[in-house]
């Protein structure tokens, strides 16, 4: 009868076990424990965990992070927009980006800890008086590398397969006076459109492009300017009557 080498057959389950385990944890398997898709438009902030998000901050429409915020429920304490509702910023709890750096595993769903469909992004939702959350706003990141903000533009598509069921309406907007392309490409799309029930609607602006001033290359030095032009995906949602920045 033959004999079994009982080690190097458990050495050898151990290292298929660990690389299997291996090939299953580098998938995207790694999401936030609260996102900006977790909330239902109509519901009260304060049903919002503050716990199981990074910090809260009021909102600067896209740029970075006002006044911080102990608790959603302070949005009272953001200034009003126009439309009379309050921009409430949070970032996601980073504790599951952490883990994926441990492992030294590929973590792009998480890249910088918020994104939205592997862009890193701003997120924020916008509440009225009542403390109803009215809308959502999702702007890419532009404090990242040129070379991931490259790609900002492109998120578009993604939000366009999400909500492929809407009545989405998209044109591309033709070039403005001081506008150039980024070397031979120039992107302006924007996207607008209602739910199937009427009851929300949705705006969605992308850009690439470069804005009078912002030169390729520096006229004086002749070295190439970095980060001169504009890439950007800038996503609103709200709930009827109110509308998105981009209605006519």
């Amino acid at each position: 009868m033959r004999k079994t080498n009982l080690p190097a057959v458990f050495g050898l389950a151990a290292l298929a076990l660990g690389i299997s385990a291996h090939a299953s944890f580098a998938q995207p398997q790694i999401e936030p424990v609260f996102s900006i898709w977790d909330v239902n438009l109509g519901q009260n902030v304060s049903e919002l965990p503050d716990a199981m998000v990074g910090e809260i901050a009021c909102g600067t429409n896209g740029g970075p992070p006002g006044q911080t915020l102990v608790s959603f429920e302070d949005f009272m304490t953001c200034t009003p927009e126009a439309s009379g509702l309050r921009e409430v910023e949070f970032s996601y709890d980073d504790e599951q980006d952490y883990i994926a750096r441990a492992l030294e595993l590929e973590y792009q769903f998480l890249r910088g800890g918020t994104s939205v469909y592997a862009h890193p992004v701003l997120v924020s939702l916008l509440v009225d008086s009542e403390g109803i959350v009215q809308g959502r706003r999702i702007v890419t990141d532009d404090r990242i590398s040129d070379l991931a903000r490259r790609t900002a533009y492109t998120l578009i598509s993604n939000f366009k397969a999400r909500y492929s069921d809407w009545t989405l309406e998209c044109a591309d907007i033709p070039m403005k006076e001081g506008e150039q392309p980024v070397g031979s490409q120039f992107a302006h799309e924007l996207c607008t459109g209602q739910s199937p029930d009427g009851s929300r609607s949705i705006a969605v602006e992308a850009t690439y492009l470069r804005k009078r001033g912002q030169l390729a290359v520096n006229i004086e030095t002749q070295q190439v300017n970095t980060g001169y032009f504009e890439s950007r995906t800038r996503y609103e949602e709200v709930l009827s009557p109110y509308t998105t920045w981009a209605a006519p």
